[in-house]
């Protein structure tokens, strides 16, 4: 679940230049009494169509089955996310949590079973999903202090995840290369999207992928990149749900337009 507060906060600094992530982080590390609800699934659904206008010079050209992965890359999210909102709009209208609040195991089987649904895309799609998941893996065990028993489970995830990419490579005729590069792209749409989905006020910049720096901006008439790597006027939309629902809302559609 990506948690977002009903009133967006400005940025910190209008001049400064924060990481996306650090834009991200802290609006999902707060417990909400009240905020929109952006399921995983609805998120990786605008990361897809975000990847669907992607063009530049570097940008490598995605196939449709390439971009309908990136769309799934979260479906195994589904169904927890799906008992979040049940348990919201229960009597005792229980808080969601952020993707960032659940423990090692929950989140391990929710990468094991979107990576399983992207597989049914094509190889390439679920070798990139995969290797998208094997990268946070792998950050999560070198940043994170995790007890002894995650980190058996972190690092049995990366066993298990390199020896299905090393089949999954031979399974397509794409060079090694390539398959990095289309990893790249869902990294930076699965962080794009969370940016916007997450309400950050923030001008950030987005790690090196595909030999680009990216930077995004919030300006009054709406997103701006550079470089401007999604046509001017591209709108995008996505699902929110009103936590906890009252009677005037329970949901609305957000929309993010880029200039």
């Amino acid at each position: 679940m990506i948690l977002r507060p009903l009133e967006t906060p400005g940025p910190h600094n209008s001049h400064e230049w924060v990481s996306a992530w650090r834009a991200v982080e802290p609006l999902q590390r707060i417990r909400y009494e009240t905020c929109w609800m952006i399921t995983q699934p609805s998120h990786a659904a605008l990361a897809g169509e975000i990847a669907a206008k992607l063009a530049g010079q570097n940008v490598p050209e995605l196939e449709p089955e390439l971009v309908r992965a990136i769309a799934l890359h979260d479906a195994g999210w589904g169904m927890p996310d799906a008992q979040a909102v049940m348990a919201s709009r229960s009597v005792q209208q229980s808080p969601p949590r952020s993707f960032l609040q659940v423990g090692v195991p929950e989140f391990l089987s929710s990468w094991t079973r979107s990576i399983d649904v992207a597989l049914s895309t094509a190889p390439a799609g679920g070798y990139m999903v995969s290797r998208h998941f094997w990268r946070l893996a792998e950050h999560r065990l070198n940043t994170a202090q995790d007890s002894a028993a995650d980190c058996a489970r972190l690092e049995q995830f990366l066993d298990f995840e390199n020896e299905r990419q090393q089949k999954l490579v031979s399974k397509q005729a794409r060079s090694a290369k390539e398959l990095e590069a289309f990893t790249d792209v869902l990294q930076f749409c699965d962080l794009m999207s969370l940016y916007l989905c997450c309400g950050s006020r923030e001008q950030v910049e987005f790690p090196e992928y595909f030999g680009v720096k990216i930077r995004a901006s919030q300006e009054p008439q709406g997103l701006r990149l550079n470089p401007p790597l999604l046509p001017s006027g591209t709108q995008f939309t996505v699902a929110a749900l009103k936590h906890p629902a009252t009677k005037g809302e329970s949901g609305r559609e957000i929309s993010f337009v880029l200039v």
